[in-house]
């Protein structure tokens, strides 16, 4: 076995009393799956319900074709810009900050009172910032020059 194999192989599983904590090697949806209704009943009992919701917000050419999009997520009356992609050949013709617009007027349907989104340094920090988002943190990804911002906006 290579070093490198060895370094991915899965580690020894570590017992807790009657517990065995280990990575899981099968698919990862049914357990995506559990973690996720686990969270979401602990969630619920906590703090409410928080009104999960997703929509698309697309941008079309003339034959129909997708050209961008935002995906955006809604809960505890915050918005989150989870995806943006605009095709870099439609960039600097309004169709970023149209996306924006629409993405806020929507989710201010919806009762979201802020959003907030991420971006990485190579990303589009600048455009965000224009649009009146400001930075609440950063993080260093590990290599030089690359950067997370996470940025926010009251609606």
């Amino acid at each position: 076995m290579s070093a490198r194999m060895a370094k991915l192989a899965p580690s020894k599983p570590i017992k807790i009393g009657t517990y065995k904590v280990a990575m899981e090697l099968g698919p990862v949806g049914p357990l995506k799956k559990a973690i996720g209704k686990g969270l979401g009943d602990f969630n619920l009992a906590q703090a409410g319900s928080y009104k999960y919701a997703q929509f698309v917000i697309g941008v079309r050419d003339a034959k129909g074709a997708l050209r961008g999009g935002f995906l955006m997520e809604i809960y505890y009356e915050t918005a989150f810009l989870k995806w943006a992609w605009v095709d870099e050949k439609l960039r600097g013709k309004a169709l970023g900050r149209t996306l924006m617009a629409v993405a806020e007027d929507e989710s201010r349907k919806r009762g979201a009172k802020n959003l907030w989104l991420d971006t990485f340094s190579y990303q589009a920090r600048p455009f965000y910032e224009k649009l009146g988002y400001k930075l609440f943190g950063t993080l260093e990804m590990g290599r030089p020059d690359l950067s997370r911002y996470f940025m926010a906006k009251d609606l």
